[in-house]
């Protein structure tokens, strides 16, 4: 039975593919696979760049969806630095999921750009067999790495490799928070009074660095209420878990985090600096692992970059990348010499005049 390749850019005709949605989720499925997700990526950031979401049907049935958006001249991935955690199109089989890239690879666009793509698996190696086969040019980024807690062993095993590497007494400190403090720890719960919990975590979150540089939720107004979307959508499927230390009544460090599957994926994490010499973050950090030892869940996922603070943790990785595809047209010929031939000297240049210390 023959395909029929569909783009949805309207708003109230993809909330009609919902239930669709939900039944093209792999065994494997994370939370950015979920049409809730989507649905409040499209609701936050869809005025500055256009959703264009690549369905696929066979005999009237769903069975490939491709969230993807126009900017510009650009068909990238419906996902941006606030939202994207990993990317991929879904398909109920091999012969959807090549009908879609197809369908992807021969659009008008000059450029087509997917971050956040798993190295692992079959998507990348489809996908970059995909845009050749429509005559692009690739140009893959080698993106970054996601470090993981394994959560499926012994603690007291992972407790031993990873101490060394804590780089502070964090079981003292948490010992000493109790001394001292009138401490109360909420690890992996449902939220009670969701809005007041929200409220109260995103505070925190923006106190230090994230709300200086711009990158915490409360940041932008578009930003916020993606956020809360989400967070409503994942409560009301019983995945969204938050932790929190509260020291003398004030929130000393607080996790925003969905429980899919038996994975824990932590989205967004804050502390109070005013509490920096008992270092809440990594302690609540310590007691979350500790947590999904004791809920038996397969894995913490840290999601993001490899910063320092998750590697005192991580005990494995998954690596995300970046896949540019150009078309063969001027406009295409000349991003794709930019970009491989002029942007990685001008780059190098930038890093050696400026200024240290921004």
């Amino acid at each position: 039975m023959s395909l029929a390749i569909e783009w949805i850019e309207d708003r109230a005709a993809f909330d009609g593919l919902a239930g669709e949605w939900e039944a093209l989720l792999p065994e494997d499925s994370h939370p950015f696979d979920l049409h809730c997700w989507y649905a409040a990526w499209w609701d936050a950031f869809g005025a500055a760049a256009a959703p264009a979401v690549c369905t696929a049907r066979r005999g009237g049935e769903l069975v490939g969806a491709f969230p993807l958006r126009r900017s510009g001249s650009r068909l990238g991935a419906l996902a941006n630095s606030h939202s994207a955690g990993l990317f991929r199109p879904l398909a109920a089989d091999g012969e959807a999921l090549e009908a879609l890239v197809a369908a992807a690879a021969s659009d008008r666009a000059p450029t087509i750009e997917l971050e956040h793509l798993p190295q692992d698996g079959e998507t990348l190696p489809l996908l970059e067999a995909g845009m050749r086969e429509a005559s692009r040019m690739l140009l893959p980024d080698g993106g970054f790495t996601s470090p993981i807690v394994e959560t499926d062993g012994d603690f007291d095993a992972w407790r031993a490799q990873s101490k060394p590497r804590w780089g502070a007494p964090l079981e003292r400190f948490r010992r000493k928070m109790g001394r001292d403090h009138e401490a109360e720890l909420a690890i992996v719960v449902e939220p009670g009074d969701l809005e007041a919990e929200l409220a109260a975590g995103f505070e925190v979150e923006a106190s230090g660095w994230k709300g200086e540089a711009g990158t915490a939720i409360l940041s932008t107004p578009e930003t916020e209420a993606f956020y809360r979307q989400i967070a409503r959508s994942f409560h009301e499927r019983g995945e969204l878990r938050l932790s929190r230390i509260v020291l003398d009544g004030e929130l000393a460090a607080f996790d925003f985090c969905f429980l899919h599957r038996g994975r824990l994926y932590l989205q967004k994490t804050g502390f109070d600096e005013r509490f920096r010499r008992l270092a809440p973050g990594l302690v609540l950090r310590l007691a979350t692992v500790e947590r999904c030892f004791e809920l038996d869940l397969a894995a913490h996922e840290l999601l993001g970059d490899a910063s320092e603070w998750k590697l005192k943790f991580a005990n494995a990785e998954r690596r995300r990348v970046v896949l540019r595809a150009y078309r063969r047209s001027p406009r295409g010929a000349t991003r794709y010499a930019y970009r491989r031939a002029l942007r990685p000297p001008l780059r190098s240049a930038y890093r050696r005049l400026r200024p240290r210390g921004r």
